[in-house]
């Protein structure tokens, strides 16, 4: 073994070290129970071998020229938090195209020309599993996708000489998908070149197959940029606080050659010095520069003017994690003890979940039966606009034959959060759920050389308003006659025509239509005309506005081309044409962030955006009960709902979950408690305490209180869940999937 020490004139006085093995490793390896006579399971064939492989492909990346290099300084005395987010940067690939590649299901003589279900993956090459992937698009040899995807570029990668690798999949309902070729570039490549670091690259590359330098056909058109971590900027030295002195990078280089020059002053009093002297004289300022440099970033807001970054969120410990006690018998019993013990049966079994912007994204493991555990997990993403970006931290109590309950949770604004400092270290108190405690949480923000366009920096979940008066002056009369039918990869819903020759429509009542949108940046919204016919191709018109063409929460108007043609491929593929033009329509619309009452029928089909959806209900809840509080003596009034919303009668019976009402789109609307006629919010009889119990039912049940206090219905509502679940996950057989990366777990 070879071991390279680096020496700092600082204390611990070690920065960096190390280790290389000259040759591979003899490991020994044994196993066997406490007893004389037990016997050794390293002396099985079948588990030796297997076991001897996996230590040996382990312990070969660590024998030279391949190194492990560990920083002493930051293990001896470093903080228990990060000061710097893992990634260098990121890498922006953005899929345009594929073309004249092989056929993935054949075809019948005759009847059914040869065709393919593709989609585009992309990953690392040595990693092999696809981190992103694009929608499927089902019989099409000509895609056209125009999608996005952001990775993070970390020292896991450089360290092994990643390759990104693209590639083209055939979806299979029954088997497994076809591999349509790949394309693999080494990422180093890509950091360095001009033509990709700091900008966008258009490429067209051909596809290649899994045995090396055999070619497939087909081409794919895309593009990729290399984008670095922003460099301290002028506005941020003259808000940091680490040192107030320094306020130019003019006066931070010379701070920094004073304090070099003095910790290497013998060095350089030497009469005859060496070159290697001038050398760690410029190490040394190189590292002197990195600290301060970092000590002042975070000591500052985020830069201004770079929007796009990396999050790192890191979850350390909970502290003081009970139960909240629903029986006074047994918190008058147990209550001096639960106050000692920190493992016990009566404790929860705690684990962690981060939601970015109404997305789960990160899951802890469980920590079992623990007043006190520890996590230190934690996980990097990118986030196009941190202004405009919401995290949730969500603790729950792993149960057997029960949904986890809800213990509490943590919403952070970004906006806030970062407001003075680029990283914030502390201890959250959880709230809204059944347990007690508080959490500690690292944060770090780091922006990114990334100059996206305001439309771009949106978030994928959103409601879509469409405002009522929607105009023509260039269809004609036989097309404005028709009904138009509003629709999102989520919800539909319909406008009628207004008065004769108006060429205008309107929602009923003059009320605008929602629409849920999930995956916004790589679906559409849709406008047909609609035949009253019940047989055949009611479409006599349409018209495609693709969503990642609007900005968030900006009223737009916008002018949309009226075609007749195939509307199934003009929803699926992001086409310049899409038939024969028959004119233009007018119409405003407004794109609200974030999960709404238009998303519930879709929630309620996926247990994890239903977690999500509960996690906001108490987030509302908990800033209802503060707003209450601020605003002493003040009582919402109580709202009544109308049922004059139902559809009308037509025989157009596919809408799904649209609205056009007046709600509004983020579906929290505030019910005031039931009122005497004193005003104190007192109930009076048993109609007012079951209306309210009524009212109040979901958030009553989340703290397991009224029926849910016993654990036969949270046993018989955990059946039903997991029946849907069942049913759900049969049904998904016999669908096409694209490869789609899961939730990312600490595991």
């Amino acid at each position: 073994m070879r071991m390279r020490l680096q020496l700092t004139p600082d204390p611990p006085f070690f920065a960096l070290c190390t280790l290389t093995f000259m040759g591979q490793p003899k490991v020994d390896l044994s196993c066997q129970p406490l007893s004389k006579h037990g016997l050794n399971i390293m002396d099985l064939p079948v588990i030796s071998n297997f076991v001897k492989s996996a230590v040996d492909a382990a312990m070969a990346e660590y024998v030279a020229p391949k190194s492990l290099t560990l920083d002493l300084k930051d293990m001896l005395v470093g903080d228990d938090f990060k000061k710097d987010t893992a990634a260098r940067g990121i890498l922006v690939v953005r899929i345009r195209r594929g073309y004249d590649f092989k056929v993935g299901d054949a075809g019948i003589p005759l009847i059914k020309e040869g065709s393919a279900d593709p989609y585009v993956s992309v990953g690392w090459a040595k990693f092999g599993k696809p981190v992103w992937s694009t929608r499927l698009l089902t019989d099409e040899m000509e895609p056209v996708w125009e999608e996005t995807a952001y990775l993070l570029v970390t020292p896991e990668q450089l360290n092994v000489d990643e390759r990104l690798r693209v590639q083209l999949w055939d979806s299979d309902r029954l088997t497994a998908d076809d591999d349509l070729g790949r394309i693999e570039v080494d990422l180093k490549t890509l950091m360095r070149d001009s033509a990709s670091n700091g900008k966008m690259c258009p490429r067209s590359d051909g596809f290649r197959a899994l045995k090396a330098g055999e070619d497939l056909p087909g081409k794919l058109d895309w593009e990729i940029g290399y984008f670095s971590k922003v460099r301290i900027q002028p506005c941020q030295l003259a808000k940091q606080t680490y040192d107030t002195e320094i306020r130019t990078m003019e006066q931070l280089r010379e701070k920094v050659d004073r304090i070099c020059k003095r910790k290497l002053r013998e060095a350089l009093i030497k009469e005859n010095r060496e070159k290697q002297d001038e050398d760690e004289l410029e190490q040394q300022k190189a590292q002197e520069m990195k600290m301060h440099q970092d000590n002042m970033m975070i000591s500052a807001p985020p830069p201004e003017g770079y929007p796009s970054g990396v999050f790192s969120i890191q979850i350390h410990q909970i502290t003081g994690l009970e139960l909240e006690q629903t029986s006074k018998k047994a918190d008058d019993k147990n209550a001096a003890k639960d106050q000692e013990e920190e493992e016990g049966d009566t404790l929860p079994s705690a684990y962690c979940n981060v939601i970015i912007n109404h997305r789960k994204v990160f899951k802890t493991r469980t920590k079992p039966k623990n007043a006190k555990p520890f996590f230190n997990a934690g996980t990097e993403r990118f986030i196009p606009d941190w202004q405009n970006a919401e995290v949730h931290v969500s603790v729950r109590d792993a149960r057997v034959h029960e949904d986890d309950a809800l213990l509490g949770i943590v919403h952070l604004s970004l906006a806030d959060v970062f407001k003075h400092r680029s990283q914030v270290n502390g201890f959250w108190p959880l709230s809204g759920g059944v347990g007690y405690g508080r959490i500690r949480l690292s944060l770090v923000w780091r922006s990114v050389q990334l100059q996206a366009p305001p439309k771009a920096l949106g978030w994928e979940l959103g409601t879509l308003q469409v405002k009522p008066g929607v105009t023509s002056s260039s269809l004609s009369q036989d097309v404005t006659k028709l009904r138009l039918k509003l629709g999102t990869n989520l919800s539909t819903a319909k406008f009628s025509p207004t008065k004769e020759g108006d060429h205008a429509w309107s929602g009923r009542k003059g009320r605008s239509a929602y629409l849920a949108v999930s995956k916004r940046y790589s679906s559409c919204f849709s406008i047909r005309f609609r035949h009253k016919q019940m047989i055949g191709n009611n479409n006599a018109a349409f018209a495609v506005l693709w969503l990642r063409d609007i900005p968030d929460e900006t009223e737009k108007e916008i002018e949309l081309t009226v075609w007749k043609g195939d509307f199934k491929r003009a929803v699926a593929c992001s086409l310049d044409e899409c038939g024969e033009k028959l004119g233009t329509i007018k119409l405003k619309v407004l794109f609200w962030s974030g999960l709404g009452s238009a998303h519930g029928k879709w929630a309620s089909g996926d247990p994890d955006m239903k977690q999500v959806v509960q996690v906001l209900d108490v987030a509302r809840d908990n800033e209802e009960e503060e707003k209450a509080g601020k605003e002493a003596g003040i009582v919402d009034e109580e709202m009544s709902s109308s049922s004059d919303d139902d559809d009308d009668s037509s025989n157009d019976g596919d809408d799904k979950n649209g609205t056009d009402d007046k709600a509004k789109p983020d579906g929290l609307e505030q019910k005031g408690r039931s009122m005497t006629t004193d005003g104190k919010g007192i109930t009076n009889g048993w109609a007012d305490s079951a209306k309210e119990y009524k009212e109040n039912m979901k958030s009553v049940h989340r703290r397991h209180r009224g029926v849910m206090q016993w654990k036969i219905p949270r046993t018989a509502e955990w059946a039903a869940h997991k029946a849907e679940r069942a049913e759900a996950k049969i049904t998904g057989l016999f669908k096409h999937n694209s490869r789609e990366p899961g939730i990312e777990t600490e595991v």
